[in-house]
């Protein structure tokens, strides 16, 4: 089995006073449509109203996240891809799980194509309306999950699914490698 290759360091974070203006401006950006619940408690005209708060819905927020990004610049935004790819990637993708977890994930794998055929091969099996799609949706998100539940191991399996390695021999498994 190939070990992960560890990840690199983090970027240098240079904090001056354009990441503080970046970081205010990049939070102002996520609160900002929060504001716009305020506005009919200032009982100003409709049509005031109205404009204030499609600003701080749809405007605002995106003219304050692109001044983030400007006042934050590439290195900071490569220190915060650096910490989300870490985490998540240690998270999501660990080098190796437990037995119980990956067979968990490889139930779900496969239960989770239980209701799919029932809906194409037994449809009056499956309840009507907005409960059917629900299950459906439901089993879907389940086939995806199943997948980094399985972890990195998993992952690799498939990898090599694809890939074709021509005309190796397979040799017997003896008793001691067993």
């Amino acid at each position: 089995m190939q070990e992960k290759a560890e990840m690199p360091t983090p970027p240098e974070l240079k904090k001056d006073w354009c990441f503080y203006t970046g970081i205010t401006m990049l939070f102002l950006s996520l609160v900002l449509p929060l504001f716009a619940l305020l506005v009919p408690l200032l009982r100003l005209p409709t049509v005031l109203a109205a404009l204030i708060s499609g600003a701080f819905l749809v405007g605002g927020p995106e003219v304050l996240a692109i001044l983030a990004v400007a006042f934050l610049g590439k290195n900071t935004f490569d220190y915060f891809i650096y910490i989300i790819k870490s985490g998540v990637l240690k998270i999501l993708f660990p080098a190796t799980v437990s037995k119980a977890r990956y067979y968990t994930g490889l139930f779900l794998f496969l239960a989770s194509s239980i209701p799919i055929y029932f809906y194409g091969y037994a449809p009056h099996v499956m309840p009507q309306g907005m409960a059917r799609i629900t299950i459906l949706a439901a089993s879907d998100l389940t086939f995806f999950a199943s997948m980094f539940v399985m972890g990195g191991e998993f992952w690799e399996k498939m990898r090599r699914i694809f890939i074709w390695e021509g005309n190796q021999k397979v040799e017997p498994q003896t008793e001691q490698q067993a």
